[in-house]
């Protein structure tokens, strides 16, 4: 809620990366139909491989191993499901305002930037926890931010996952943004492009 309401006067999609369950998509879906029910073209896109960590770094993802966080088998279509049946509920029911981007992140994404070349991020919401497709997804989503896009990490800042803040350093820099944190969250951290 305290991040929805920072993009409400900006336009564009809301992507999480790292869907897993889909527990952010869900409530970006439900914030949509509290905040702006009637906007159609915020869409939430929801990535995740569905399998599982893959293609690990050793040095920059020391905790995690191969298929950690894979969901049940098929779990993408009961997701879809799942917004089908909220999207039934809002307010533009015959208006799809959602997609599922199964597989890895960092290639799914540019073909969806290629195929919807409309696409600005107004919230993008990093909770992939390992280094390189944190990365890639970075370098290919920068030149769709704007000028108050937000983007969320859920695994910065955190020993447990040194992989993200890495792939914010290196292609934000920290002496070039502002990174922020809830007070009432004590993983959550985000900057708001400027």
């Amino acid at each position: 809620n305290f991040i929805y309401q920072k993009i409400l006067d900006v336009p564009g999609y809301i992507f999480e990366f790292g869907t897993r369950y889909g527990n952010f998509a869900s409530l970006f879906t439900s914030l949509r139909d509290v905040y702006e029910p009637f906007n159609r073209t915020r869409k939430i896109i929801a990535c995740d491989t569905f399998t599982g960590l893959y293609d690990l770094s050793k040095t920059k993802d020391p905790n995690f191993k191969e298929n950690d966080f894979a969901t049940p088998k098929n779990y993408e279509k009961y997701l879809e499901n799942v917004f089908e049946c909220k999207e039934k509920f809002s307010a533009l029911p015959h208006h799809k305002r959602f997609e599922i981007l199964k597989g890895d992140a960092s290639k799914t994404i540019q073909t969806f930037l290629e195929k919807n070349q409309e696409t600005v991020i107004a919230l993008a919401f990093f909770d992939m926890d390992i280094y390189k497709p944190t990365k890639n997804v970075l370098n290919t989503i920068k030149p769709f931010l704007t000028k108050g896009s937000i983007l969320v990490f859920d695994d910065a800042i955190c020993e447990l996952s040194p992989g993200e803040t890495i792939a914010i350093k290196e292609t934000f820099g920290f002496e070039k943004i502002s990174l922020k944190r809830w007070q009432y969250n004590s993983r959550l951290v985000y900057f708001v492009v400027e």
